[in-house]
C-alpha cells in the first residue's frame, strides 16, 4: 500500500503518527512524509532562513530513521491557507506524485491554525488531485484515497476510533522526534516542554486506552468515496 503523510510542520508526523508510520514501513507498506511549513518561525537563536535551512535537514533525517521518502513545500510558518489557490496545487501536486491509498493528516479543531489549514488542503486535494481537467502538469490520481486524522497535540478534543499498537516501535518513533534537535530546543525555550517525555507520555496514555503499551489513535474521514470497508491501518 502507499501511504502519504502530511504534517504542517517539521515534527508534527513524528510526534502524532511517529510509531504508525515506523510500523507501516516495517511491514513492507511504501511511505512518504511531508512537511507543509517550513519551520522557519522557531528560533530564538537562529535567522528564519537559517532555521528553515536546519528543519529541513533535520526532517529529511527523520525520514531517513522511519525508512520513509521525504518531501516539503516550503511554506512559511503561520501562512498554511486551505483557502490558497496556489497551495491547493502544491498538495495536488504532491498526491499526484505519491499516489496514495491512504492519507494521514492533522484533524481538525488542533490548537494552531497551521494544522488545521493543512487538514482542509489535504481533504479538499484528495478529491481534487482525482479531476482530471484540473491540469497541473502531473497527471490525475485515479482514486480519492482514504484519509484518516491523528491525534491532535496533547490528545485535547480528539476522541480516537481506531488505535494502533507501536509499542514495538515506540524507540523508533522517539528517534525519529530526536532527529529535530532544533525544534526540541525551541519547545524547551518557548513552551517550557520537554517533547521527547510528552511523547511518550502521550502514546502511553493512548496505550491505556486500547490494552496495549503504547498506541497512537486516529479518526478516519467519514464521508463519500472516502470510505473503505476494511481496515487500513496496521
Amino acid at each position: 500500500m502507499r501511504v502519504l503523510a502530511v504534517g504542517a510542520h517539521p515534527d508534527d508526523l513524528e510526534l502524532l503518527c511517529g510509531g504508525t508510520l515506523a510500523r507501516l514501513v516495517a511491514e513492507g507498506h511504501e511511505l512518504t512524509m511531508c512537511h507543509v511549513c517550513a519551520g522557519d518561525r522557531g528560533s530564538f537563536v537562529h535567522s528564519s532562513e537559517q532555521v528553515r535551512a536546519i528543519r529541513l535537514v533535520e526532517a529529511r533525517r527523520a525520514a531517513e530513521i522511519a525508512g520513509a521518502a521525504h518531501a516539503a513545500l516550503g511554506i512559511s510558518d503561520g501562512e498554511a491557507d486551505g483557502s490558497d489557490p496556489e497551495q491547493r496545487q502544491l498538495v495536488i501536486d504532491l498526491i499526484r506524485r505519491t499516489r496514495p491509498q491512504l492519507v494521514l493528516t492533522h484533524a481538525p479543531g488542533d490548537y494552531m491554525r497551521d494544522h488545521n489549514e493543512v487538514s482542509r488542503l489535504v481533504v479538499d486535494a484528495s478529491f481534487t488531485s482525482t479531476l482530471p481537467l484540473l491540469e497541473t502538469g502531473t497527471p490525475a490520481h485515479d482514486e480519492v484515497a482514504a484519509v484518516y486524522h491523528f491525534d491532535t497535540v496533547a490528545g485535547v478534543g480528539f476522541s480516537p476510533t481506531e488505535y494502533v499498537d507501536v509499542t514495538d516501535h515506540l524507540e523508533t518513533k522517539l528517534a525519529m522526534l530526536a532527529a529535530h534537535d532544533s525544534q526540541l530546543s525551541w519547545l524547551r525555550d518557548h513552551d517550557g516542554v520537554d517533547i521527547l517525555e510528552r511523547a511518550r507520555i502521550a502514546t502511553a496514555y493512548r496505550g491505556f486506552q486500547s490494552g496495549v503499551d503504547y498506541a497512537e489513535g486516529f479518526v478516519p474521514c467519514r464521508t463519500w468515496l472516502r470510505n473503505r470497508t476494511t481496515r487500513l491501518l496496521p
